[in-house]
């Protein structure tokens, strides 16, 4: 199959899970604010359509879960912050979209998104680009790198460039480029996706 064959939304329908799905990862993030990059650890959850968690083992404990219209937050033993996805419509726009990408419909997420894609079965990346002129100012596009039917890695690439890449399933553990640079993790989601 070549590049051009390549179907986005097929690809979509082809990340579809059972639920509840759940994925360890590692996350990556490169800003511009720090001179190394930070990385936490931990484990995903997809629970269906709006119903996202995110939990943090280290270097720090945290536990983010969206549901019913609310963004929780807690960081170790702290009181749990709640944010209503009201006040943030634009981060409502992307959390629907990465819902419908972990639920692999297509449909939903050409709603908030438009869709491009490269490579082929054994190797594709797949972009996102909000539609929402608002969350455009803060996210230039989410990215995914993956193989066949499963996805490998998630790539939040900020409006200033600053990227948070979520390695997940097998990359999860593997162990991190030396040097710990965006160019060698990007290297490592691609070489990954075409390995599994």
């Amino acid at each position: 199959m070549s590049a051009a064959e390549i179907d986005p939304l097929a690809l979509v329908s082809g990340l579809k899970r059972e639920l509840p799905a759940r994925t360890p990862y590692v996350e990556v993030r490169f800003s511009h604010m720090y001179d190394r990059a930070l990385v936490a650890r931990g484990e995903l959850e997809y629970l269906g359509p709006g119903k996202l968690g995110k939990r943090v083992d280290k270097p720090y404990e945290e536990t983010t879960t969206i549901a019913d219209g609310q963004v929780t937050v807690q960081r170790g033993k702290r009181k749990p912050r709640q944010i209503s996805l009201d006040r943030v419509p634009e981060l409502e726009g992307f959390l629907r979209g990465f819902s419908a990408l972990l639920g692999g419909d297509p449909v939903a997420l050409q709603q908030d998104f438009d869709l491009s894609s490269s490579g082929d079965s054994a190797r594709w990346q797949l972009r996102l680009s909000p539609k929402d002129k608002r969350l455009k100012k803060r996210i230039d596009a989410l990215q995914v790198d993956g193989s066949g039917d499963n996805a490998r890695c998630f790539s939040i690439i900020d409006a200033d460039d600053d990227v948070s890449i979520l390695m997940v399933e097998q990359l999860a553990t593997a162990e991190l480029p030396k040097p710990l640079t965006q160019k060698n993790v990007e290297q490592t989601c691609q070489a990954g996706a075409a390995a599994q």
